[in-house]
């Protein structure tokens, strides 16, 4: 399909900020151009004064959350590990394959209305074989490219362990020349042993780890009292901090901790949404930007707005350093990581010439200055409260003015409701067993 869009501002990432250009968008055999390559548009999208950006990363998701809404759970948590026990170690175990076929078509459609068209998420099920490749395959028929990763924890058992391990390694060499790649997925140092660590360490090869770090006090506090280390420090000694690993939460890292990230090529990943939801701490974005570290932020199956989790990170770092005097270094370095980690797990950028295209169309228009210097002032007080109105990928269109263009699971769809009290009802049965 030929695709004009037209007058539309172009954002580009650059190093270390933006540039900003109204003009003409060509799309050729999924490929982007500036300059018409074709006499006659198939398609031809007004967008004059809108915004066109490369479509989003949602660097840490779980899916599998999806249908947790109204789940019949046991309050109150008290603390961290309550909630862990009587709600998501309690959920997990009781989905099966159709749930999550349902969870993650719900996932995909709620990530393009938001101009998201890559997920790199954190799984677990009550099922382990091929889990990640059912989940893949909606994800790729949707049009969704990302990561997808099992976690690995000693909660479930050994055999469950191993299994979930055989299930990560599987996934990652099958899918190393595929839009959906694999990591290897690690609930959290709390949950695992040495010789669990040692086991991954040494199956592993290079894959990068996704994990959970220092979410709760208990993670750190229990790493220096069983093994006198720092978090980092213990995945390091097991050589588990790989390049383009995600680091999730980040909230209590010790000074130690935070020198030896200085030196590795790794991404922290904010979930601030869920951390204020779950009375956590949160870690610092300002203090790590100035340390130089890649941050970025996900949503942490509380939803697939990948612009709300940005502005709500900004909005609490001024709270948390108790000044309005900062904001601007740490959105800009938010947005630019999200599309640095893109390019890093091998895809296009989506919006630079000859690429595949790779792109949203935000229905903002500026009624005041809009240029390189401004596009800062607009992105926090305007496109990230504004709704995404196109996505393109390749050579689809995966929302059209607001309407998704291919609903897969209607039928699946039609039937949530009995799906999710069936679930239900396992998840009863499950409580207290984890």
């Amino acid at each position: 399909m030929n695709i004009k869009i037209k007058d539309a501002f172009i954002v580009k990432p650059e190093k270390n900020s933006v540039s900003v250009d109204q003009k003409n968008v060509f799309i050729q055999d999924g490929k982007i151009f500036f300059q018409p390559p074709f006499r006659q548009a198939d398609r031809e999208i007004e967008a004059k004064g809108k915004i066109i950006l490369p479509a989003l990363v949602n660097a840490h998701h779980h899916i599998y959350s999806t249908l947790s809404k109204g789940v019949p759970c046991e309050v109150p948590f008290q603390n961290f590990l309550g909630n862990l026990k009587n709600l998501w170690w309690t959920l997990d175990h009781s989905l099966t394959k159709e749930d999550m076929i349902l969870s993650t078509a719900i996932a995909a459609e709620d990530s393009i209305k938001n101009g998201v068209t890559t997920i790199c998420d954190h799984h677990i099920s009550g099922y382990t074989e091929n889990a990640l490749s059912d989940m893949a395959n909606i994800l790729e028929k949707y049009g969704i490219s990302g990561t997808l990763a099992f976690e690995l924890s000693d909660r479930n058992g050994k055999e469950f362990f191993e299994k979930s391990l055989q299930e990560n390694i599987r996934f990652a060499e099958f899918q190393k020349n595929s839009d959906i790649k694999g990591m290897i997925g690690l609930h959290a140092s709390f949950t695992l042993a040495d010789e669990s660590l040692k086991m991954i360490a040494d199956k592993t090869s290079s894959y990068p780890i996704h994990v959970h770090i220092a979410e709760g006090e208990i993670d750190g506090k229990l790493c220096r009292q069983k093994y006198n280390k720092t978090l980092i420090e213990r995945f390091e000694d097991f050589g588990l901090i790989r390049p383009n690993s995600l680091l999730i939460h980040c909230s209590n890292l010790t000074p130690k901790d935070l020198e030896i990230l200085q030196k590795q090529q790794i991404f922290i990943v904010q979930a601030i949404d869920s951390n204020l939801n779950n009375g956590l701490n949160v870690g610092n974005i300002s203090s790590f930007i100035q340390k130089k570290l890649n941050v970025t932020v996900g949503t942490d199956g509380m939803h697939s707005n990948i612009l709300k989790a940005m502005k709500n990170s900004l909005i609490f770092t001024k709270y948390q350093n108790q000044t309005p005097d900062i904001g601007y270094p740490e959105i800009k370095q938010l947005l630019l990581n999200n599309y640095k980690l893109k390019q890093e797990l091998g895809f296009p950028l989506g919006l630079k010439a000859g690429e595949t295209a790779d792109l949203a169309i935000f229905d903002y228009q500026p009624m005041t200055l809009f240029n390189d210097e401004k596009f800062w002032d607009h992105f926090i007080f305007g496109i990230t409260e504004s709704r995404c109105q196109y996505v393109i990928k390749n050579d689809r269109i995966l929302l059209d003015n607001f309407r998704l263009q291919n609903q897969f699971y209607q039928e699946l769809f039609a039937r949530s409701q009995e799906i999710s009290q069936k679930m239900f009802k396992r998840f009863e049965l499950n409580r207290g067993r984890y």
